[in-house]
């Protein structure tokens, strides 16, 4: 295009063109074409990298909550669920940003080459390879620069991930935080992180302001080197020179802009993929085949469990052999600082019931873990014949419908479902449910009693049908007594009769009598282990612990009145219902709501009041420092060819010195102006958003529990303070600055070419018409779509944060493809609008830019048809300023 351009003003000056074409609007159609089709092109890139980019961010997502089912114990106390969310709210994102505006990283540097090979055809040899050095010292500066922000994103993200983690565990404990009114020094202790987070931040983009900077001021730092150093060599140069240096200059601009975004992404991306390969990297849960031997032969009954010289380890964080992920392992004291089994030998017949009694500590749950494979072995042999269903001893309860907590996203079997409830002493409970089994349970069980929790953590293992070996760690310590005893002969001596039971007691020691086989654990190991009669003999206070059993109707009596008083407490006196006359839902979590409609002005002014200085004052802060840098650059411009013109017909006080000072004086003055203006913006919004977190987490904190926290996930909430945040501090920022940098440019290349003509001027009010109705109707579609993005980005942190709390649930149910195949869902979805929301971006830019194009036209037919009536100066400045239109009112 700068050829054309050069052509274009070589037919207005009567002068020969280096085409030959003495036709001018036919150098208008073919200046026009060429800027059709690269905008087209940059377009279509610009897709390609968005669909990859979704694709590579729904392949992580997928691969992160893949591997959190996976984790190994020790890679779990490495790995905090606050750690591992902000990896899939932050990190991943990182990464599409990267695969987004990476690319520009090789391709600026290509335009920058035909730049300075232009240059040399334009001038000559030596102003080319002064802009080349310019070029390698600026490319060098801006990679050092990239390296610093790396390294201060990796300094960033641990205090980041710190608030999250105490965020995260106020929001879950709510009710302890109230209970102890500790709202205020929670609030301090989040603040005080806060304000850390915002000083890292801080420097963070500094240091990209400096990048975007030098890059941005780059084509014009080009300009003065080319001219600097062609006026010592040669003495002179021509107005047409100047202007074609410009738009020569332009070709790179595109890649200009988009070179410290990408730099920037791209570092924030290696980062971010360090930080991701290292978590998939980590240590895994071994295989059943490896963790335990299912044997499926003949002479090994279905249900039996047998452990012959086993040693078993909780390994401490991070503690591995090799870092691998299959790796031997021994518990030595060496090897790990956790717990550990020793001396395990264990032999379980199918269909009998083993009890395991010890003091705190002692290893009972330990052992548990280490039948499910949890704990890593050692050393011996483990084999475990059949299918297992786990009852955990804190239970674990999603945030679904009571009936599908208990069917387990299983089959729906009517009578089977029916005994289940009644063995587990949940049908009371089902009757003062306002929707039956069909009202929906809060996240973590939080409308239900510890004893409903465990209850229905015990109906979920009987359902099973499929179900060989029952492992049930102490689910009777969190109901009453009599309660306790009602599920024990049900459910444990009837129900499941047939199956191979292994229960934890830490109380209830009069029910040891109905065990065929009793382990007494003992300091991580088995003390003793034999028949009730032989267990009582060595620890005879075992018997004096136990509590009267009382007969089967008082059982009942008091059991009805223990549950209906609960139910009562829990949901308040309600009718019975019936589980097969519910139609409909009792949804107890609220949806997401989505805003609708425009951004208002409300909001803006909100955020900007946030700064502490107030709406109007940022508005005239803005303005004034965008204005006053553009206006420094447009003269720059101007100048130069005012010099060359003052060069071809100089004065008797003409100074080349003189002029030289002035044009190096505004470029440096320029060059300050917009660092100056950037790092204004970035503080005054960096001040909005932690004024706005601090404000939010305070009126969370204290907000109501039953009419918020009950019925709002806190995956929702933590996206506020995850994600939406991260967008406020790293994005905001860099986006205001494009945002307003581009306006600026955009408006005054508008102003620039309607000060050519009053004619072009009035070509205006159409095209600016066309942008505003392509604008409007491009927002009202991209808002919602993206307010339906971060909606349905909910789910998908709900489902990780629930997955992280039952995963040893999930693993002993051999749950996780159900649960992949959940997660999998979720994230299409997501992936959906969120593709969506890039791929209208596109659609907004095809035809912001295909105006552009026709300021384009309208101008230089307007130069051509008014051929010499302007004069080289003004029709120079006005048809570069039209070309720089092109990738400047899409990017605003």
């Amino acid at each position: 295009m700068s050829f054309l351009v050069e052509a274009i003003l070589d037919y207005i000056n009567d002068r020969d063109n280096i085409f030959g074409i003495q036709n001018g609007y036919v150098l208008v159609v073919m200046l026009s074409f060429v800027a059709f089709v690269s905008m087209m092109s940059f377009n279509f890139a610009w897709f390609v990298s968005s669909r990859i980019g979704v694709n590579m961010r729904s392949l992580l997502l997928d691969a992160v909550y893949r591997k959190s089912l996976r984790l190994s114990s020790e890679a779990r106390q490495k790995y905090s669920s606050g750690e591992i969310m902000t990896l899939v709210s932050v990190d991943i994102d990182r990464v599409f940003n990267g695969m987004m505006n990476g690319p520009w990283v090789l391709l600026a540097p290509i335009g920058f080459t035909v730049t300075v090979v232009l240059i040399g055809v334009l001038f000559d040899t030596v102003a080319a390879v002064a802009g080349l050095a310019l070029l390698i010292v600026v490319l060098t500066t801006s990679f050092r620069l990239a390296k610093r922000i790396g390294r201060a994103r990796r300094e960033l993200l641990p205090v980041t991930e710190e608030r999250l983690r105490v965020t995260s565990e106020a929001l879950q404990g709510i009710r302890v935080t109230k209970f102890y009114a500790w709202n205020e020094s929670v609030a301090t202790r989040v603040e005080k992180m806060r304000r850390e987070e915002v000083k890292r931040y801080r420097h963070f983009h500094i240091l990209q302001i400096l990048n975007s900077a030098l890059l941005f001021l780059t084509p014009t730092f080009l300009a003065g080197v080319t001219i600097g150093v062609y006026v010592v060599y040669r003495g002179a140069f021509s107005v047409i020179q100047a202007f074609t240096l410009i738009a020569v200059i332009n070709v790179s601009r595109q890649g200009v802009n988009a070179f410290p975004l990408g730099i920037a992404d791209l570092s924030q991306s290696a980062v971010a993929c360090h930080r991701i390969d290292e978590f998939l990297d980590s240590n895994e849960l071994k295989s059943d085949t490896d963790a335990t031997t299912c044997s499926e032969s003949q002479s090994t009954a279905k249900g039996s469990i047998s452990v012959e010289k086993a040693q078993f380890c909780w390994s401490a964080a991070g503690v591995s052999s090799d870092g691998g992920k299959d790796e031997s392992f021994t518990c030595d004291m060496e090897a790990t600082t956790g717990f550990s089994l020793e001396y395990i030998n264990l032999h379980v017949e199918a269909g009998s019931l083993v009890m395991v009694v010890g003091t705190v500590g002692s290893g009972k749950s330990s052992l548990l873990q280490a039948l499910l494979g949890e704990m890593k072995t050692a050393r011996g042999h483990v084999d475990i014949n059949g299918e297992i269903a786990y009852v955990s001893q804190e239970a674990w309860i999603r945030n679904a419908t009571l009936r599908d907590n208990i069917v387990f996203e299983g089959d729906f079997d009517s009578e089977r479902y029916d005994k289940v409830l009644a063995a587990s002493q949940l049908s009371l409970d089902l009757a003062a449910l306002p929707s039956g089994d069909r009202t929906e349970i809060g996240e973590r069980g939080i409308n239900l009693s510890g004893g409903q929790k465990a209850r229905v953590s015990v109906a979920r293992a009987l359902y099973r049908k499929s179900t060989d070996i029952l492992l049930l760690d102490d689910p009777l310590s969190a109901v009453d007594p009599h309660v306790a005893h009602a599920i024990f002969e049900q459910c444990i001596l009837g129900l499941t009769k047939q199956k191979t039971r292994v229960l934890v007691v830490n109380s209830h020691y009069n029910l040891l009598v109905h065990a065929d086989h009793i382990l007494v654990m003992q300091n991580g190991r088995v003390a003793s282990e034999g028949k009730y009669t032989e267990i009582v003999a060595r620890f005879p206070e075992l018997a004096s612990k136990s509590t009267v059993w009382v007969e089967n109707d008082a059982v009942k009596e008091t059991k009805q009145q223990v549950s209906t008083s609960n139910q009562e407490s829990h949901f308040g006196s309600s009718p019975p219902v019936a589980t097969g006359d519910v139609k409909t839902e009792d949804q107890l979590m609220e949806k997401e709501d989505r805003v609708k409609g425009r951004v208002t002005g409300y909001i803006y002014k909100t955020y900007l009041d946030e700064t502490g200085v107030g709406a109007f004052a940022v508005v005239v802060i803005v303005v004034t420092g965008y204005t006053v840098s553009q206006g420094l650059l447009v003269l720059v411009n101007w100048w130069q060819a005012y010099w060359a013109d003052n060069m071809r017909h100089p004065s008797a006080s003409y100074s080349a010195s003189w002029f030289g000072l002035w044009y190096f004086g505004f470029i440096a003055l320029g060059a300050v102006a917009t660092i100056c203006r950037s790092i204004t913006v970035m503080l005054l919004l960096l001040r909005s958003s932690k004024n706005l977190h601090d404000e939010l987490f305070r009126r969370v904190l204290t907000a109501p529990v039953n009419t918020y926290f009950d019925v709002t996930p806190v995956g929702r909430i933590l996206n506020r303070f995850s994600n939406d945040l991260d967008q406020m501090d790293s994005l905001l920022p860099q986006q205001w600055q494009n945002f307003v940098q581009n306006i600026s440019l955009s408006v005054g290349g508008f102003i620039v070419c309607a000060l050519a003509s009053y004619w072009i001027g009035v070509s205006y009010i159409p095209v600016i018409a066309a942008l505003g109705v392509t604008g409007v109707y491009f927002k009202k579609t991209s808002r919602e779509v993206k307010r339906l993005e971060g909606i349905s980005r909910s789910p998908v942190y709900n489902l990780l944060g629930e997955t992280l709390n039952g995963v040893q649930t999930i693993r002993a149910f051999k749950m996780q493809s159900t649960f992949e195949q959940m997660n999998a869902n979720a994230v299409d979805e997501n992936a959906s609008f969120f593709f969506i929301y890039g791929a209208a971006g596109r659609w907004l830019a095809v035809r912001l830019d295909t105006l552009s194009v026709v300021v384009i036209f309208v101008v230089s037919l307007y130069l051509v048809a008014t051929k010499g009536q302007l004069g080289t100066l003004l029709s120079g400045i006005s048809l570069v300023y039209a070309l720089m239109l092109t990738s400047m009112v899409q990017s605003s």
